[in-house]
């Protein structure tokens, strides 16, 4: 079992505007995936930058860690990243699954990816 996978990824042209925006529906969206998805939230932070700006949150997990940072006055343009570590159990699936609800729930029209698997 590898020791972590850390997906790394940058959306642009997200069609999901809305929740490039709305602190309180991001925050939500990726607390249920999350948790969904078998991962333990320690803490979770989320500051919205301004009336149609953008937002950056962070989960601190038991596992690591989820951040994104939104720049809707960019092309719709998000970066996102997933570490999860593999101390307990492999958590690899888990971290693939919310990436895939991530994709789906923003819709960009491009994205580049960078996976990363900790040995």
């Amino acid at each position: 079992m590898k020791k972590g996978i850390h997906i790394i990824s940058n959306f642009f042209g997200c069609r999901n505007s809305e929740l490039l925006v709305n602190e309180k529906k991001l925050s939500k969206f990726l607390t249920n995936s999350v948790r969904k998805n078998k991962l333990t939230i320690l803490k979770k932070y989320f500051h919205k930058f301004g009336k149609d700006l953008g937002i950056t949150g962070y989960l601190l997990l038991s596992e690591s860690h989820v951040s994104i940072h939104t720049w809707p006055e960019r092309d719709n343009y998000l970066s996102f990243d997933i570490f999860v570590c593999n101390l307990n159990k492999d958590n690899t699936k888990n971290a693939r699954k919310i990436y895939r609800e991530v994709i789906k729930a923003f819709k960009p029209r491009k994205k580049e990816q960078k996976i990363l698997e900790r040995d």
